[in-house]
């Protein structure tokens, strides 16, 4: 059991060193535990589905991967550097679709909570048009970007509301509240990068690992409990 849960030791362990890096602002711990988070997730992912073939985990694993990529580049995105922040945008948009498709693709997509029953969809694009009209005013020259990528972040979570009725309850409850809490995660970075809240930087840092690593925990976790 021990053996088994190895890399999620690993995990907890090294986002325990990460939060405590954002609080007292350790730049060297962060830059040292930021690069290993998600690989020491997948590693758990991976060894808890051995032996279980699907492209839903092949995809899902690869979404893991676009997100290790995602952190490494934010990391260099302070002090202006525009660039770094949209391509960590990029590969994590690109991490969302390989959920989306993970979700997608799982079996019996037309027996989803929200193919029974459409009106269901109402809230995620609700959520979506909300979130775009807040932050529209102070988005500048990306608007585009953010509303491509508030799109597609939104789309995951409908799509993993969708493993409603297709998956056991309780790796539903985890990975429906992994989707929310991404949704969390970069709805903070939006409100503290375009000043629409003050907090300090540790604060807001966070609050914006919490419920990300939370998040990636929660989606991870649910599905390895679908795949088995």
């Amino acid at each position: 059991m021990l053996k088994q849960h190895a890399y999620l030791i690993a995990f907890i362990t090294i986002s325990i060193s990460n939060l405590i890096a954002v609080a007292l602002d350790f730049q060297w711990l962060m830059l040292l535990t930021k690069p290993l988070l998600i690989p020491s997730l997948a590693l758990w992912f991976h060894k808890n589905t051995v032996g279980k073939i699907s492209s839903s985990k092949k995809i899902f694993l690869k979404g893991l991967c676009f997100s290790t990529i995602g952190d490494i580049l934010l990391m260099f995105a302070n002090g202006g550097r525009e660039i770094y922040f949209l391509l960590g945008l990029g590969s994590f948009l690109i991490a969302h679709i390989c959920y989306i498709t993970t979700f997608a693709n799982y079996s019996d997509l037309k027996k989803g909570a929200i193919f029974q029953q459409k009106l269901l969809l109402t809230p995620f694009l609700g959520v979506l048009v909300g979130t775009v009209a807040f932050l529209w005013d102070g988005l500048g020259e990306l608007r585009i970007p953010v509303i491509i990528y508030a799109s597609v972040i939104i789309s995951m979570t409908a799509f993993c509301f969708n493993m409603k009725n297709r998956v056991d309850e309780k790796s539903f409850y985890f990975l429906f509240s992994g989707a929310v809490l991404f949704v969390i995660s970069d709805l903070a970075i939006s409100l503290v990068k375009f000043n629409y809240i003050n907090l300090s930087p540790n604060l807001s840092g966070i609050i914006i690992m919490t419920t990300y690593l939370l998040g990636q925990l929660g989606l991870t976790n649910g599905m390895i409990k679908a795949i088995k």
